[in-house]
């Protein structure tokens, strides 16, 4: 897991040119309040991380659970004939920043980290423009980019790196989300012929009734088996998640927003297993405890999930 501070080399340049506090810790936060908290709007610039994959993305739109966003280079330097090049006067960074047009993408929101910085509106569109293929528009600071002659390039080389990278980004994990009208498949219809029910009731310590209920899901697959059933099938986390009962889209909402992601990696370093493991057994815990709950009108995730936490560090502790 990575620390949670802007890379060194960001610091190394605001020391250099606008001054040692626009990226510093202090100064994100006089500008974002907690920036992993930053609410998610169009014209900022976000960290956005998975395993080691980390890339810098412009937001241009925002939905549900994705936003619209093309990557952000400062170091080393490097441009196409898509791109728009942006003058360090205009950004925290203090040199120019490369903003890759042609490689638009909806990247999940589940793979944001931090807010670094946000461009003003001129810069947003010309972006915005040049994504759509169109020249971009005249602004203070901005210009677009040149033309990459040879494959062999090593701005080539860093655009196709940059794609990669932001494929990987897209395939983050994610949860499984009630579809109104689609029915989701059990797990006995995913394991098919590869079913060996003898090892299954013993990989989850459960007699061969109660297996098979779980198996035509009959009742729910409880998410802390989810780990076992993996070991015991072959099958990934992510293909027996998709065969437990969906989550409401609101709480993954919020559940994959970035205000939550540095719980899910403390929790996943306490647990010792994946983001997307920590994640994925969290929600369905905060779920569990909301299903026991009763009262009326919409649920407060946010407030289920500090719940289901609290609870769980609780335990911990008395442990």
């Amino acid at each position: 897991m990575s620390d949670s501070g802007v890379p060194q080399r960001f610091l190394d340049l605001a020391r250099q040119t606008r001054g040692p506090h626009a990226l510093s810790e202090a100064g994100l936060r006089e500008r974002f309040g907690d920036p992993a908290q930053a609410e998610i709007t169009p014209g900022q610039v976000w960290r956005a991380r998975w395993d080691e994959v980390r890339v810098l993305v412009l937001i241009l739109d925002v939905d549900a659970r994705e936003v619209n966003a093309v990557p952000v280079t400062i170091d080393p330097p490097g441009e196409d004939e898509a791109s728009v090049v942006v003058d360090g006067s205009c950004t925290a960074f203090g040199v120019e920043a490369t903003v890759w047009a042609g490689l638009v993408s909806c990247v999940p929101m589940r793979v944001l980290e931090r807010v670094v910085d946000a461009w003003d509106e001129d810069i947003v569109r010309c972006a915005t423009v040049r994504a759509q293929g169109r020249p971009a528009p005249a602004a203070t600071g901005v210009r677009e980019g040149r033309l990459i002659r040879s494959a062999l390039e090593p701005d080539a080389e860093a655009r196709a790196s940059l794609a990669g990278d932001l494929e990987y980004l897209r395939h983050a994990p994610g949860l499984p989300v009630q579809d109104i009208g689609r029915p989701s498949g059990n797990l006995a219809s995913l394991l098919g012929d590869r079913l060996d029910l003898k090892a299954l009731c013993s990989a989850l310590e459960m007699p061969q009734p109660e297996v098979m209920k779980l198996l035509r899901g009959k009742v729910p697959l409880p998410a802390d088996r989810i780990d076992a059933i993996a070991s015991a099938t072959g099958l990934s986390v992510e293909q027996i998640a998709r065969t437990v009962r969906p989550l409401p889209a609101d709480l993954v909402h919020a559940i994959e927003h970035p205000r939550w992601r540095s719980v899910w990696v403390r929790r996943a370093r306490r647990l010792e297993v994946s983001e997307a493991q920590a994640r994925l057994s969290g929600s369905y815990g905060a779920f569990a405890l909301a299903a026991r709950q009763t009262g009326g009108g919409a649920a407060d995730w946010d407030a289920r999930l500090r719940q289901f936490l609290g609870s769980e560090d609780s335990m911990k502790g008395g442990a």
